[in-house]
């Protein structure tokens, strides 16, 4: 049976015992600003943007799911390309079927240890105050049915409250 772990901090704290770490991606597949540009950044940023380059010719769609290696960073890395709050007409949706393509390529690849940050938060607005409970829901529901271990790393106690909290609604 898979277990869903809700942590607070540096998601790169956490790599230990993971094979795989979720990038919420730029459509170009470039270094970007927030969490996606760590990740490029830890992972050799000149490697992983070469990479992609060579290896994927068109912009990601909404919800794709692309791989690459993690060259310095010791575990590979699952990109995908999170739908914004604002632009969609089913923004919740959006985001639930984004974890769902995850955790279902994670599988269908091997994966069994994924790690990820909220996605959709940030730049692409959706607030965690409003996500919370859909998103543990979810991801409880595709750890058990895909017997996968998922660790959601968020920013802080504050914001990791209101998805543990939500568990006990």
């Amino acid at each position: 049976m898979g277990k869903l772990n809700i942590v607070s901090g540096n998601i790169f704290d956490y790599l230990d015992n993971k094979d795989l770490i979720v990038n919420s991606n730029n459509k170009y597949m470039i270094c970007g600003s927030g969490v996606c540009g760590a990740i490029y950044k830890k992972a050799n940023k000149e490697l992983l943007e070469d990479y992609c380059k060579k290896n994927y010719k068109e912009d990601m769609k909404v919800n794709e799911v692309r791989f690459s290696p993690g060259f310095d960073l010791g575990i590979d890395i699952l990109h995908i390309y999170c739908p914004k709050y604002y632009e969609s007409n089913s923004p919740l949706l959006d985001l639930l079927n984004s974890y769902e393509k995850i955790v279902i390529s994670a599988k269908d690849k091997g994966y069994k240890n994924i790690i990820s940050v909220s996605i959709g938060t940030g730049v692409h607005g959706y607030k965690h105050i409003d996500i919370a409970k859909d998103i543990v829901s979810k991801l409880n529901e595709l750890v058990n049915k895909w017997n996968i271990n998922f660790t959601l790393v968020l920013p802080n106690e504050e914001i990791k409250k209101y998805y543990i909290e939500s568990v006990n609604l």
